[in-house]
């Protein structure tokens, strides 16, 4: 589809050229004609411009800088050119032609094609002989056209168009052109790079969502078939001791799928709360009983220290247990036998901290901040212990982001143990809570 069939107001285009490029190219006389004076404030300013669009509107950059260029180079029409397989999209416009934009011709059948073939600089005087696809009224007179390059390699082309004899472009044009050119190119390359970064994190977690739906029905009949195989075997069996494995491990990949479909809530924004008054005393008891086995199997002490009263909290119970049981088994699986692991409440006006420390591996300062992230492990993989998927930590982060919380991680370095701090408000009327 060439630039006529698009405008709707264009006399029928020729079929076959007229002349040949030579006929058309008229670039000798850029060296020939006086530069005008450029005005650097002006164009000190359009690059400003182009700054505030990349920040607002960044998807709108290339028109915005087809629309600078018509005006600094005082130009009939204007735009960016790029090129798509054998096609060249009109990506840009602005001036006599703007309703043109997203228009297509052929790359053969294009000058733009030229100018990126060459990766050269082209004027040329009334190119529709030699390119009728660009046939049009008002005819293209004089058409000054500069590679569009992404990372050093032309992608496309700007161009200008007098459609009368009296403007002529000249070396000043193709330097403005030149200098917004390559502002409009690296900030356009960066949010192309931006966009196909969320789009590839969408498709991931849309794929991790699928992927923890599909192995639920097959886990749940995992265990549903090993806890009646636990409860028909002999418990001094070796079959008992097999199916002991099997059950420890269902439960090991159930608590993965679950991470699994809770990371993927957090990314969709539908991870979730309900929010009641509840005992953060109580609550902490509980996690830290479901671990004494553990902990004590693992020759490690575990210690809790409590206020002797209630604190009370608006909080969910099913998800703040999710966040005290992350971070004591975390503080279990990096804590080597005779290690210590400390779970205790320092309680501040209008809030209180739950503190969860060890003298196990400690971590890195720059692991601090990063292990909070989807997929970040505690340790190198190849220190060869098991560190899971990685979601742990984030989820402990949106829980507790949901309770108008924070939570924070310290450590003075490897193998000096790790501290992770909790920080949640208590309720109002804390004070004139009932003793339990």
């Amino acid at each position: 589809m060439g630039i006529s069939e698009t405008a709707q107001r264009l006399e029928t285009p020729p079929l076959h050229p007229t002349v040949s490029l030579q006929e058309v190219d008229i670039r000798s006389e850029l060296s020939l004609r006086a530069p005008r004076a450029r005005d650097l404030a002006r164009e000190h300013h359009a690059l400003g411009v182009l700054a505030a669009e990349l920040g607002a509107n960044p998807a709108n950059l290339l028109q915005k800088f087809a629309e600078l260029v018509v005006d600094l180079c005082l130009a009939d029409s204007a735009g960016v050119s790029l090129i798509d397989g054998d096609l060249v999209r009109w990506e840009a416009v602005a001036g006599v032609f703007k309703n043109c934009r997203r228009a297509v011709m052929r790359r053969t059948e294009s000058p733009c094609g030229v100018c990126v073939a060459a990766n050269a600089t082209q004027l040329m005087h009334l190119p529709d002989r030699c390119f009728p696809a660009l046939y049009a009224k008002p005819r293209f007179v004089e058409l000054l056209i500069v590679p569009f390059r992404e990372q050093r390699t032309p992608c496309g082309a700007v161009w200008i168009a007098s459609h009368t004899a009296d403007r002529k472009f000249d070396r000043s044009d193709e330097g403005i052109i030149d200098v917004l050119a390559g502002v409009a190119s690296a900030g356009w390359h960066l949010w192309k790079t931006s966009e196909a970064a969320l789009q590839t994190n969408r498709r991931k977690d849309d794929l991790l969502a699928a992927l923890g739906h599909e192995l639920r029905n097959p886990l749940a009949a995992i265990a549903s078939a090993t806890s009646l195989l636990h409860d028909t075997v002999e418990e001094t069996s070796r079959a008992r001791r097999a199916v002991d494995v099997l059950r420890r491990q269902s439960r090991h990949l159930a608590r993965m799928v679950d991470d699994l479909l809770d990371a993927g809530r957090i990314a969709s924004g539908k991870l979730g709360v309900q929010r009641e008054r509840l005992d953060l005393v109580e609550l902490l008891q509980q996690v830290v009983d479901t671990f004494r086995g553990i902990t004590e199997k693992q020759a490690q002490r575990l210690t809790l220290q409590l206020p002797a009263r209630p604190v009370w909290i608006d909080g969910d119970a099913v998800r703040l247990t999710q966040v005290f049981a992350n971070l004591i088994d975390n503080a279990a699986k990096y804590t080597p036998s005779s290690g210590t692991i400390t779970v205790r409440c320092v309680e501040r006006r209008g809030g209180i901290d739950i503190v969860v420390s060890d003298t196990g591996q400690g971590l890195r300062s720059d692991q601090l901040n990063a292990i909070f992230e989807p997929f970040a492990q505690l340790l190198d993989p190849s220190a060869g212990q098991a560190t899971g998927l990685g979601l742990g930590l984030a989820l402990v982060r949106a829980i507790v982001a949901l309770h108008e919380g924070t939570v924070e991680a310290h450590s003075d370095g490897p193998g000096s143990g790790s501290r992770f701090t909790v920080r949640l408000p208590t309720r109002s009327d804390e004070s004139s809570a009932p003793d339990r």
